[in-house]
Order: structure tokens, then sequence, then C-alpha cells
């Protein structure tokens, strides 16, 4: 079974102690109804996990489980339609990053 990426992640290193996450959502998720975003992003979370299972490095492990870890904090705004997929999400992390939760970095 072929899972589909709802967004690509590219990595911005700003400062020394500040790396930015950019998550763009790709034309496809976008055109996807709700329930279908939900769905393809569980599914996607789910092939995440089943991936991190196979990993020895302990930083791949890290970076994957920091990608789950957001994919889950997405999923009530993608199930409330209030996160606007057309635009890139930024996570900020390191000690230059505000905020402990996406929600508090969405505000």
């Amino acid at each position: 079974m072929s899972v589909i990426a709802p967004f690509s992640i590219s990595v911005h290193d700003s400062k020394p102690e500040l790396r930015e996450l950019h998550f763009s959502f790709s034309s496809e998720f976008q055109q996807m109804s709700v329930e279908q975003r939900l769905e393809t992003i569980r599914a996607y979370i789910e092939s995440l996990l089943r991936q991190s299972q196979t990993l020895h490095n302990a930083n791949e492990q890290k970076g994957l489980m920091t990608v789950i870890e957001i994919s889950e904090q997405l999923l009530p705004h993608i199930q409330s339609d209030s996160l606007p997929l057309e635009q890139t999400l930024v996570v900020e992390m390191g000690e230059g990053g505000e905020g402990e939760s996406l929600d508090e970095l969405l505000s």
C-alpha cells in the first residue's frame, strides 16, 4: 500500500541556536475533503511509526519522532479545517523557538 505524504519538509537553520522546519502541504492533499485529509495523515503517521521501528540511528529516530509528533498535533487543526494549507507552516525548534505546542506556535 502506497502512503501519500501530506506535506514536504525542509530544514532551515536561520541562527546557530534555531532550526526551522518548513511544512508545505501538497496540492493533492489540499484538494482532498477533510475526511480524506484525516485518513491520509493518519496513514502517514502509521507509516512513520512503522519506519521508526527499523531505524537504529538515534538521531534519525529523534527526527522521525519529531515529525510524528508534529503530524499528530496537526490532526485537530485538519479536522476543524482551520489550517491554511496553501501556506507553509513554520515550526521553530531549539532554544530560540517559542511555544511548547503546535497550538502555541500557530497562534
